[in-house]
């Protein structure tokens, strides 16, 4: 194990320290080995109970390709971000969750993004910014800080709250597909058991992921937008309009019928060589979380440094900077302990 060689003990001095609580004297090891401020160990009686969060409660973008150590490096991301929340909302007001993810559990793709859809007011027009769009609607959204390559995004619920992480070294266009992806496991699958997703009898990642491209890119206007036997310059004009990524729209055109099978490969070996299948040439640009955006520069005018939110969190400033889609970091200036007090409940993201 990992941490129980930079500790020089052995796997079960670990296990005994999970179980029962590690000694004091080990204390400034332990948080130098996990990246946290000796703060982190000191419970607050509001903090969230995070070791509540498990794997079986996420949903992983890419679950067959991760390894354990994978999932449960980004579920202690997870419960990371649960801290910063916390401290965040002690502080501003986040929109709340207007979303309607108890009444669509268990409904088919196409019609809980149709719902959906109808719920945001945008008919059959592509949707904006999917990280603006989804904070102002109360998901709280997070960036990975180191292992978001090989997990893509996960989502979770946590006291009724949703969760979305999201690896910003995608381009814009795969990060809105992810994002809409997870709100597909968060609107359908809340109540679907770990065993069923396990044991495969429900192609959960199928359905999510047909709820993406029916959020993104509906039916009826790719049908009225993309002709049949549609070219490559025509996919490539149809995925700008969508603001998606051109493999994602070929797929969708071809899903639709407007491309066969043949010519489905022909033009996704085109755009292959044209770059598309690793990035989005003249693609867009990132998107940015303005929940974050605030919460630092609020901070910078106010005086409040990284360190403070350091230290109230047991967050080391290399985790803030990752969670927070690169935001904190701009976070400067001196401050000690009482200047939180400066940062009212009137502060409304």
């Amino acid at each position: 194990m990992q941490l129980a060689e930079s500790l020089g003990v052995t796997s079960r001095t670990v296990t005994n320290y999970e179980e029962v609580g590690a000694p004091v004297s080990q204390a400034a090891v332990l948080a130098d080995a996990l990246q946290v401020m000796l703060s982190f160990f000191s419970v607050s009686p509001h903090a969230p109970l995070i070791e509540d969060l498990s794997e079986g409660q996420v949903w992983f973008r890419s679950l067959r390709k991760s390894t354990v150590r994978q999932r449960r490096s980004a579920v202690g991301h997870g419960r990371n971000a649960l801290l910063f929340f916390k401290w965040i909302e002690d502080h501003f007001r986040l929109p709340e969750c207007d979303l309607p993810f108890a009444d669509s559990a268990g409904m088919r793709p196409d019609l809980a993004a149709t719902m959906l859809r109808a719920i945001l007011g945008y008919g059959e027009n592509p949707l904006p910014e999917m990280t603006s769009l989804a904070e102002a609607h109360g998901i709280r959204l997070f960036s990975l800080p180191t292992v978001g390559r090989e997990i893509d995004a996960f989502s979770f619920m946590f006291d009724g709250v949703p969760y979305i992480a999201v690896d910003t070294s995608k381009t814009a266009e795969r990060v809105r597909f992810d994002i809409a992806h997870e709100i597909g496991h968060l609107m359908m699958h809340e109540m679907v058991s770990e065993d069923v997703a396990v044991a495969g009898t429900r192609d959960i990642e199928g359905e999510a992921h047909s709820f993406a491209a029916n959020l993104l890119m509906p039916k009826r206007r790719v049908l009225g937008m993309v002709p049949t036997h549609a070219s490559v310059s025509q996919i490539l004009a149809a995925k700008r309009y969508f603001k998606v990524s051109a493999m994602a729209m070929a797929r969708r055109a071809y899903e639709l019928g407007r491309l066969s099978e043949w010519e489905y490969r022909q033009v996704c070996s085109e755009l292959t060589v044209q770059g598309y299948k690793s990035g989005e040439p003249r693609g867009l640009r990132p998107e940015q979380s303005k929940v974050f955006h605030f919460v630092a520069d609020t901070n910078r005018q106010k005086g409040i440094s990284v360190s403070t939110v350091s230290e109230e969190t047991g967050l080391v400033p290399k985790e803030l900077h990752g969670l927070s889609f690169g935001n904190i970091w701009t976070v400067t200036g001196g401050s000690s302990l009482s200047q939180r007090a400066i940062l009212g409940r009137n502060e409304s993201v």
